[in-house]
């Protein structure tokens, strides 16, 4: 593990003095929660921006549409025949 040190404005250390008072937990390990929470969400926003990834999408989404309009016409064809009955 490594140490890194930071500056950070008065406010965002008593926001965090107050937060790891809270949840019982000292200031280092909060601030590597979050940097690690940080960097994951970074790292899967790196991957949604995939240009091929985006196409998969795309080509898939009108799939789905379709798909989920079939299941409602579906849905709606078992309710009317429970009715008749």
């Amino acid at each position: 593990m490594k140490t890194i040190s930071l500056q950070v404005r008065d406010e965002v250390d008593a926001a965090l003095a107050t937060l790891s008072a809270e949840q019982g937990r000292n200031k280092a390990d909060v601030v590597a929660d979050v940097l690690s929470k940080y960097l994951e969400a970074e790292r899967l926003k790196r991957i949604l921006h995939d240009p091929l990834l985006a196409r998969t999408y795309e080509q898939l989404a009108a799939e789905d549409a379709a798909l989920a309009e079939e299941g409602i016409f579906d849905y709606h064809r078992i309710l009317d025949e429970a009715d008749r009955v």
